[in-house]
């Protein structure tokens, strides 16, 4: 053997720093500087040739294992001090909160998986596991099942990066599919049921419709007849300022009270007799119905034409009860005045 090789084989076993080539690792030749700077933080460099590359690709292995394990620490403090004071400690350790969320979300992806793929998942660059973590739980999910972790570790990071955005992008615009064929189908039902009712309506027996067109109508008018109460009783009470006609007022009073406490007594009838003709129907009720509510278009119409010749009359009527009551005043400037005139059928 000649004495430069034993010379070279000298330096391995003694762990001196053999030069590398720099036409093989352009600039990357190790330095007294790299030597120092890796000495300040506590990284041994000695050994032979083999150990150190053994040494090198554990230590490149564990990175994500430590990584995991200072997730899982973090989140057991978490748990148990008061909010705020993990921020505040973890601070004063130089880790940012945004390190440490990261750190602890990727303890609970390895969490999630299944216990055969998370030693299988440790093996992978950290890098890689950081990225997995961050990503949609449904990404994931497809990724390991397109393929197992083996293809991850063959994948480079940027590819990696690249996939997930890919898968992502492909989730949100199958969820935003989803949503709106959800919308589209309950639109549909709605137009159909709503179809369906009016089918419905639009074959009601002339009969049915003539029945239901007369009791709105005559609701009205009863609900008008109730109204035009009000203004009347106001003018009643008004009379016990007149010298006259005081001494009527309370007695005019009762007969307007009589009066309401006979109709209110039919109308307690009437819904008696329709609440027991409904029977359990009755207990939907819980407001007023709407009487125009179950009309079709011509039943509405008619209606409404009944509607305008009702209000006219009421109108009418009122309007002639005050001219009587005018003309029965002493006569004065203005008298005698034209009654006024019925309307028009």
């Amino acid at each position: 053997m000649s004495k430069s090789k034993e010379r070279e084989m000298a330096k391995k076993q003694t762990g001196e720093v053999v030069p590398a080539n720099p036409r093989t690792f352009g600039g990357l030749e190790f330095t007294a500087s790299d030597s120092t700077a890796a000495e300040s933080l506590g990284i041994v460099i000695g050994g032979s040739t083999a150990d150190r590359i053994t040494r090198a690709v554990t230590a490149y292995n564990q990175a994500a294992r430590l990584a995991v394990e200072a997730g899982y620490l973090l989140l057991s403090v978490k748990s148990e001090v008061e909010h705020g004071q993990f921020e505040d400690g973890v601070a004063a350790l130089g880790l940012s909160s945004q390190r440490a969320s990261e750190l602890m979300r990727t303890a609970k992806f390895i969490t999630a998986l299944p216990e055969g793929q998370r030693v299988e998942m440790l093996a992978l660059p950290k890098s890689k596991v950081l990225a997995l973590a961050s990503a949609d739980p449904e990404v994931i999910a497809q990724m390991l099942e397109d393929g197992d972790v083996s293809d991850l570790d063959d994948m480079s990071v940027r590819g990696l990066r690249q996939r997930i955005r890919e898968l992502e992008a492909q989730t949100t615009d199958l969820s935003v599919q989803r949503d709106k064929a959800e919308a589209d189908l309950k639109a549909a039902e709605k137009k159909s049921r709503r179809a369906a009712r009016d089918e419905e309506d639009a074959v009601v027996p002339l009969v049915v419709a003539d029945l239901r067109a007369e009791l709105a109508a005559l609701l009205k008018k009863a609900e008008l007849a109730i109204t035009s109460l009000h203004p009347v009783g106001v003018e009643v009470v008004g009379l016990v300022a007149h010298s006259d006609a005081s001494e009527w007022a309370k007695p005019t009073l009762r007969l307007g009270l009589s009066g309401l406490l006979a109709v209110r007594e039919l109308v307690d009838g009437s819904i008696k007799s329709f609440v027991e003709a409904m029977g359990e129907n009755a207990k939907r009720l819980a407001s007023r119905p709407d009487s125009l509510a179950f009309l079709d278009a011509s039943e509405v119409k008619a209606v409404a034409e009944e509607w305008a010749a009702l209000t006219a009359l009421h109108q009418h009527e009122a309007a002639l009860r005050e001219h009587e009551r005018a003309q029965a005043r002493p006569k004065g400037k203005g008298r005698p005045a034209r009654a006024p005139e019925a309307p028009k059928a």
